[in-house]
């Protein structure tokens, strides 16, 4: 069963430059940019990647080396979605990740993507708290591919139920959204 991983960065990170005047995964963490660790944590899940983002700004694209790489003007985290499970409809399943999520660990990916062999969407869940990698089995592929605007995938979770995998890794819930979380730039 071939799952890949759609990391998704193709906001605009507007609430973060109000706050902080630059791009939140431009962000330094441990001395890396935020979507360049994401671009690498996703890579050592073994898994392949899709990145769903922007053509601009193009530092972003630069943090990304080889990755494959889907453009577009997003207007909301649906299309995202759609794009990337459109453009990778050669794959058995999907794992939505987030690039203001740097510190999710490789191995919750893989587990979430195993998952997906017995229940057609799995989730991590960290100390009962739902959290990402999302994944889809190949089933949800029309629901996903017609998703557009801010209309998450929540819906067909609901609709569907999802099959929540317990994960020891923290990082499956920790996201960067406040300007509050930084200190000196680096967390």
């Amino acid at each position: 069963m071939s799952v890949g991983i759609l990391l998704l960065a193709a906001g605009e990170s507007a609430r973060y430059r109000a706050a902080c005047g630059r791009h939140k995964l431009l962000e330094p963490i441990a001395g890396e940019p935020m979507l360049a660790r994401s671009y690498r944590i996703a890579r050592q899940s073994d898994l392949p990647v899709a990145v769903v983002l922007r053509p601009e700004p193009r530092a972003l694209r630069r943090c990304l080396g080889g990755a494959r790489q889907i453009l577009l003007s997003s207007d909301g985290i649906g299309s995202s979605i759609a794009a990337g499970v459109r453009a990778t409809a050669h794959w058995d399943g999907w794992l939505i990740m987030l690039a203001d999520m740097p510190w999710l660990q490789p191995l919750t990916l893989r587990q979430v993507a195993q998952a997906l062999a017995a229940h057609p969407q799995a989730r991590a869940c960290w100390h009962g708290q739902p959290g990402h990698p999302v994944g889809f089995s190949r089933d949800c592929y029309a629901q996903l591919a017609a998703l557009s605007g801010e209309t998450a995938a929540r819906e067909l979770l609901r609709q569907r139920g999802v099959h929540l995998l317990a994960t020891e890794d923290a990082g499956a819930v920790r996201d960067i959204d406040l300007p509050s979380m930084w200190s000196n730039g680096e967390t």
